[in-house]
C-alpha cells in the first residue's frame, strides 16, 4: 500500500461500537447462560445500570453475535489424504467395469383379461 494511504489509515481514530449493549456483551452472555430470560436481563439493566433496553433488542443483539460464533465454531474437516481418495476412485472404477444384468430382448409380458401377467420367451401369445 502507498505510504500516503497507510498514514491516512493509521491516523483514523478507532470506531466506537454501534450498540449501547456492546460494553455489556459478557454480562449478557453470562446471564443468558445462567438461564435468565431477555425480560429479566432488560429489567436488571434498567434497575442496576439505568439503561433501558427492550427484551427484543437484547434478543437481536444476542442473535447477531451467535451467528458470528456459529460460523467460526464449525470449521471444515481437514482434507482427505490421497490414499483415501484413491481407494474411493478404485471402488468406483470397479463398479463401472462390473457387467450389467440385462433381460433377454425377446422376453415380454402378455396381458390377458382376468389372468395375471405372464412372461413369455418369444414375446407372442402362449
Amino acid at each position: 500500500m502507498e505510504p500516503v494511504l497507510q498514514s491516512i489509515l493509521e491516523s483514523l481514530p478507532p470506531k466506537s461500537p454501534r450498540s449501547k449493549l456492546e460494553p455489556h456483551r459478557e454480562l449478557i452472555r453470562e446471564l443468558r447462560r445462567k438461564g435468565r430470560t431477555y425480560r429479566e436481563v432488560a429489567q436488571l439493566f434498567h434497575e442496576r445500570l439505568g439503561l433501558y433496553v427492550a427484551p427484543s433488542t437484547l434478543h437481536s443483539f444476542v442473535k447477531v453475535r451467535a451467528k458470528h460464533r456459529k460460523r467460526t465454531q464449525f470449521e471444515l474437516p481437514p482434507l482427505e489424504t490421497v490414499d483415501a481418495r484413491s481407494a474411493g476412485f478404485a471402488s468406483i472404477a470397479a463398479l463401472k467395469t462390473k457387467p450389467i444384468l440385462q433381460k433377454p430382448k425377446s422376453a415380454r409380458f402378455v396381458f390377458r383379461e382376468n389372468e395375471p401377467l405372464t412372461l413369455t420367451a418369444t414375446g407372442g401369445e402362449q
